[in-house]
């Protein structure tokens, strides 16, 4: 085993454990909801064994890309490159609209919308969308179910960890104080 596959070379291993990782934040991660455009393998070329990914067109043809991979791990790289289709996977159910004030400033940008998010396939997510004159965008942060754990309180202090109020106009004080978000997040506490 070498440091660049310490698992071998069954690439099986590999997208197992890149879905163990992801369940921590995307519980209803499974192989049936990867892109079913996108494979891997290990590969020997020249010699060397190497990491590859291929994507097939809706054509039919296939692309091959051989991935060097020397700050990421094959782990990392399919639970990154997977991360997307996994969160389309799983649409939105219900929608909690955060109030806040017109005009809320994220660093130049106005503060459009601010949402929280329960999914079909269970789960919560958090949407937050701003925008200035000319552009705007949107970011949509999954929370994993460790967060969901204890109380309210303790929920406010990790999530301001992976969502930071300063970025998005909002911080912890603003969420613990609007009505009904804690019950939405299922605490009674």
């Amino acid at each position: 085993m070498s440091e660049k596959f310490p698992y071998g070379t069954d690439i099986d291993i590999y997208i197992d454990k890149a879905l163990e990782k992801m369940q921590f934040t995307y519980p209803w991660a499974t192989r049936e909801l990867l892109d079913e455009k996108v494979s891997y393998a290990i590969e020997e070329t020249d010699g060397q064994m190497e990491f590859v990914r291929y994507y097939t067109w809706d054509s039919g043809r296939t692309d091959r890309e051989v991935k060097d991979l020397e700050k990421r791990s094959i782990v990392d790289y399919i639970a990154g490159d997977q991360a997307w289709y996994i969160e389309l996977a799983n649409p939105e159910k219900d929608v909690f609209e955060v109030p806040f004030e017109y005009g809320t400033d994220a660093h130049g940008w106005t503060l459009e919308r601010y949402e929280f998010r329960t999914h079909v396939l269970g789960g919560y997510s958090s949407m937050v969308q701003a925008g200035n004159r000319s552009t705007g965008g949107s970011r949509e942060f999954f929370i994993p179910p460790s967060y969901l754990e204890g109380t309210f309180s303790e929920f406010l202090d990790k999530y301001c960890e992976m969502v930071p109020g300063g970025a998005f106009g909002l911080y912890r004080e603003d969420l613990e104080n609007t009505p009904g978000l804690k019950e939405f997040l299922g605490f009674n506490d």
